[in-house]
């Protein structure tokens, strides 16, 4: 295996790797660790292992390691940029078209049966991953009800509820189980940059600057799915910011979701309808950099770290927390989306889908959208 050899294989991955990043992550190691040799089997079990340890999307975090491990910075930036740059360039592409045409009638009816699927994918995304963190634990379950609550009726950042809720866990899991073990701060050194800036809504004179100060904190923070990192950039986008309507970041959601690679090639989309060409430059990079610089800070010492009591500890409050965000994104989105009749009933019919049948969210939009578009000319 070459460094050019593994390049070539993570485009061709970002290329055609639908699914979300559990799928994503997946196919990488049948390639890799089944068919191709690449990598033992405890290789990439221990990129795995690493990557839910820092915050950022999963499936990036994965390849750079892998990149890493193997050929260095060069590899993990080689590896990294050729997971992202295939949807970049669709999204791009999808978001020129969207912005010049998406007064036509057509596109309209397509997003109005969009909307209420993509409403259904995010909240089966939530409640399957609340399956796997919450398990029996009550405490977890507090964080979680306490985080849709406060999102929800208080609109506190979610940024600062992860944040907060891994902190609050890390102590709350040392005093009931009479902790002896050395406390260390690397959960606190992970939580802390950016971290000052997490509520900030300032702007700084420049929409390129701001867009930098969004994804840069946006993909600093967030732990868990894609999905999480979308409900952050909800509330900056849309609500603080108002750089887009409500109508546009679920247009924004659906690209991001009927492109191969990480769904949070969305910041894209949000770049370019708000600064244009550097604007989906700035975000996109902002959004993924400081991963990568956590890949490369940790990628030697992660190791003696990955089994620490406090460090799991923090993850676990920060990930309830996450997984709370994540449905209280659905409920806000939810207002301008299930408008009628029709899109209630597609929204109930994508999600029983969902939790029924194994299929990509692709045809799904794709469904959506006809059925919209059949709908509108109806009604």
């Amino acid at each position: 295996m070459t460094l050019w050899e593994l390049f070539k294989y993570y485009l061709y991955v970002g290329s055609t790797a639908f699914g979300g990043p559990l799928a994503i992550i997946n196919t990488i190691r049948v390639d890799l660790v089944e068919k191709r040799g690449w990598l033992e089997k405890e290789e990439f079990e221990y990129y795995f292992g690493y990557a839910q340890i820092a915050p950022g999307p999963l499936a990036f975090q994965v390849g750079v390691y892998n990149g890493f491990f193997k050929f260095g910075i060069i590899g993990a930036a080689l590896c990294g940029f050729g997971l992202v740059l295939p949807s970049y360039i669709l999204v791009l592409v999808f978001s020129i078209f969207y912005q010049k045409y998406n007064d036509i009638s057509y596109i309209q009816y397509a997003l109005y049966g969009v909307s209420p699927a993509i409403i259904a994918i995010i909240l089966h995304s939530g409640i399957k991953l609340s399956k796997n963190v919450l398990k029996k634990d009550i405490f977890l379950f507090v964080v979680f009800f306490l985080s849709i609550a406060l999102t929800i009726f208080l609109k506190v950042p979610i940024l600062y509820l992860i944040v907060s809720s891994g902190i609050f866990a890390l102590f709350y899991y040392s005093i009931t189980t009479k902790q002896t073990e050395k406390l260390n701060f690397l959960p606190l050194l992970i939580a802390s940059p950016f971290a000052f800036i997490a509520q900030t809504t300032q702007t700084l004179g420049s929409k390129l600057l701001d867009l930098a100060l969004v994804f840069l904190k946006t993909g600093s923070l967030t732990y868990g799915s894609g999905f999480v990192i979308i409900g952050v950039l909800q509330q900056d986008v849309v609500v603080n910011y108002h750089w887009l309507s409500q109508a546009d970041f679920l247009a924004g959601i659906s690209f991001g979701n009927i492109t191969p690679g990480p769904v949070v090639i969305t910041s894209t989309f949000i770049g370019y309808l708000t600064a244009g060409m550097w604007g989906s430059v700035v975000s996109t990079f902002c959004i993924f950099f400081p991963t990568f610089c956590f890949v490369l800070i940790l990628a030697h010492s992660i190791g003696k770290f990955k089994d620490n009591f406090y460090l799991k500890s923090f993850i676990k409050g920060a990930n309830a927390a996450a997984i709370g965000a994540i449905l209280s994104t659905a409920y806000n989105l939810s207002w301008s989306s299930l408008i009628d009749i029709p899109t209630i009933i597609i929204f109930i019919v994508t999600l029983i889908i969902l939790f029924r049948v194994k299929v990509n969210t692709l045809y799904l939009i794709i469904a959506a959208a006809a059925v919209g578009i059949i709908v509108r000319m109806i009604i």
